[in-house]
């Protein structure tokens, strides 16, 4: 039997990972005295399998491990994970969405540098852009529909293949709608929405720069 925590010693009630936060800080600790990161880094999540009683466990039907814990990781280049946060359970958040906390709280230590983030489109908004913009940190990421703040002009178009509309906000952020086979929305801090054209199988094929970029993180 694996034990990080003596059960006898007297825990915080109010912090479900109590008996395992030393082991984490340990654990990160590990991670990050054996890598020095570039200059881009991305968040990605895991699923711990653990079918046990855990009031924060999930339920994720599409995964090969349907019941686990949630883990959210910010990864270097390699996808050498630098830190993490294991979500347990909702958190009371007046200010800022949930998908906002976790990204700023995972960039602690990296905000301030200079550096690049790469997200899906949970945590991406234009709101989270402008917190990193604010600490000289860039954002790249895919885009929903409905987050708050997105410019109704770009949302709303009705593009043909191939088609691009895309606009910049003061802070230099741009939110781009480009039509693939699908609707494709992104925003970027650090790209103004140029097409860029290669080579795919013999064929030229032209893609929004910010699309190319994204792909390669």
């Amino acid at each position: 039997m694996f034990h990080v925590c003596h059960n006898q010693e007297q825990t915080n009630a109010s912090d479900r990972l109590s008996k395992v936060s030393s082991f984490i800080v340990v654990l990160q600790f590990r991670f990050q005295s054996s890598y020095t990161p570039e200059d881009v880094v991305c968040i990605d999540e895991s699923n711990v399998p653990f079918r046990g009683h855990l009031s924060f466990r999930q339920y994720t039907p599409n995964k090969r491990h349907r019941y686990g814990i949630k883990v959210f990781q910010l990864c270097v280049a390699g996808g050498q994970t630098w830190t993490l946060k294991v979500y347990a359970g909702k958190e009371k958040t007046h200010e800022i969405a949930v998908s906002e906390k976790v990204g700023i709280e995972l960039m602690d230590g990296f905000l301030d540098s200079g550096r690049t983030l790469y997200t899906d489109n949970w945590y991406t908004s234009v709101s989270l852009s402008k917190t990193l913009i604010g600490r000289k940190t860039h954002l790249v990421g895919t885009l929903r529909l409905n987050r708050k703040l997105n410019p109704p002009d770009v949302v709303n178009a009705k593009l043909k293949e191939g088609e691009v509309r895309a606009l910049q906000n003061k802070d230099k952020t741009i939110v781009l709608k480009w039509k693939d086979k699908i609707d494709v929305l992104m925003l970027s801090t650090m790209h103004d929405g140029p097409m860029e054209t290669y080579l795919d199988r013999g064929k030229e094929v032209s893609k929004p720069s910010v699309v190319l970029e994204f792909n390669k993180s």
